[in-house]
């Protein structure tokens, strides 16, 4: 299913802004017809200087973050990148169990495109939940190049309102004088409630190296999915949840407050908290502030019920020097599909990391046994120790394990596993 990249000529420009935009004042029959073939355009292009002096700010269709995409579980998503950039790039759909040709790691999965060319991604996701997007290239990431992807629901969740919160990295908002993290490219931004509703926080970590402790000063939220996979609804302790670089959290909040009330959501430890974004009550209307019951479970997404640990194939990866990608190395393992793995990250290096498995789901073991924590994660903050992960290898292609050290842009632990 590889989709070659190629130069964008003003042809196929045109015809894929037709695609895009070409529905309107058309028959119903018609539009459902050019919509099934259209794609998404996807333009990244240079936006001036960086204010945090990181290098040109970089957009995704002139906006910071980049769009939010949204889809429906099991339909087919289309995106056309176009590249208007000075230096090559991709995508890589973080989270999501698509095809290996999808993936987005240039050279490894697809060439990288270059400037003036695009690229189509064409895939359907096969997990409802809170993904995101994101150039393959972490100094891109940082500079701008990512975005929200959310995957609905076949049915309702129960929820009133559904908010999604790209943090990103302190200095790329219009203010570089603040160290704060803009949320969806501003600086705390407001975020209008009502009382009585309950509002589903989707949180993205859209960092390529910075872990984040974020606190709701408010009602105890409900951890409902962590890493676009569902949870058993659990009460967030302190209205606190710590997200690595690239995790997603979902959170229910009830609200229970008056109108006129503010929420703030902080980021930070003790003394060091600071808001980033606020909850604001409307004024007027009826007001609720009964708490609701506690929420049933999302619908679960098709990930195995159960992972056999026992004669699984085991593997050991250790993080310390940084060291570039070869795909023309020897793989860190190979499994057959279907293959249960157990993959032991060792940490020796004294600063902790982030690990991102590609193109699968993982259960992090417990330290004490072989039981797993009761959810599913794409990517782990690795600290000063050993962790243990579990997943079963059931998606073919060649798949990247992407390891950064925290805070060091450039320090990265970069290997791969064949999934046969």
């Amino acid at each position: 299913m590889r989709l070659q990249a190629r130069r964008l000529t003003r042809r196929c420009f045109l015809a894929g802004v037709g695609a895009a935009v070409g529905d309107f004042g058309t028959p119903s029959l018609a539009r459902a017809q050019i919509a099934s073939e259209a794609f998404r355009l996807l333009p990244a292009h240079p936006a001036g200087a960086s204010p945090s002096g990181a290098g040109p700010a970089l957009r995704y269709d002139g906006s910071l973050p980049g769009p939010t995409l949204r889809a429906k579980r099991g339909e087919e998503l289309r995106v056309r990148l176009v590249n208007a950039l000075a230096e090559p790039t991709g995508v890589h759909w973080h989270g999501v169990r698509l095809p290996n040709a999808m993936d987005g790691v240039p050279p490894f999965t697809q060439p990288a495109v270059e400037p003036g060319a695009s690229f189509d991604y064409r895939f359907r996701p096969p997990d409802a939940g809170t993904f995101w997007y994101h150039a393959s290239m972490a100094a891109q990431v940082d500079r701008g190049l990512h975005g929200a992807l959310i995957v609905e629901e076949a049915q309702s969740v129960g929820v009133d309102r559904d908010l999604v919160l790209v943090i990103g990295t302190p200095g790329d908002a219009a203010d570089a004088r603040s160290m704060a993290a803009p949320v969806n490219g501003s600086l705390r931004p407001d975020f209008a409630v009502r009382s009585g509703e309950r509002v589903r926080l989707r949180l993205i970590n859209a960092s390529a190296a910075r872990a984040l402790a974020v606190r709701l000063a408010g009602p105890a939220p409900w951890v409902m999915a962590i890493d676009g996979q569902p949870a058993e609804p659990a009460l967030a302790r302190d209205g606190r949840v710590r997200l690595g670089p690239g995790n997603r959290i979902d959170l229910f909040v009830d609200m229970t407050r008056a109108g006129g009330t503010i929420v703030p959501l902080l980021t930070g430890d003790g003394a060091d908290e600071q808001p980033i974004a606020r909850l604001v009550y409307e004024r007027g209307g009826e007001e609720n502030t009964s708490p609701r019951a506690a929420p049933p479970p999302l619908p679960p997404n098709p990930l195995p019920a159960h992972i056999d640990l026992r004669s699984s194939l085991r593997a050991e990866l250790t993080l310390a020097d940084a060291r570039p990608l070869d795909p023309a190395g020897a793989p860190l393992f190979t499994a057959r599909r279907g293959r249960a793995v157990t993959l032991a990250i060792r940490n020796t290096s004294g600063h902790p990391w982030v690990m991102h498995l590609h193109g699968h789901s993982f259960r992090l073991l417990d330290r004490l046994d072989d039981g797993w924590k009761p959810y599913w994660m794409d990517t782990l903050l690795v600290r000063e120790q050993t962790e243990r992960i579990a997943f079963v290898a059931d998606n073919p292609g060649k798949w990247l394990v992407d390891c950064r050290m925290l805070e060091r842009h450039g320090a990265e632990a970069r290997t791969w596993f064949v999934v046969s």
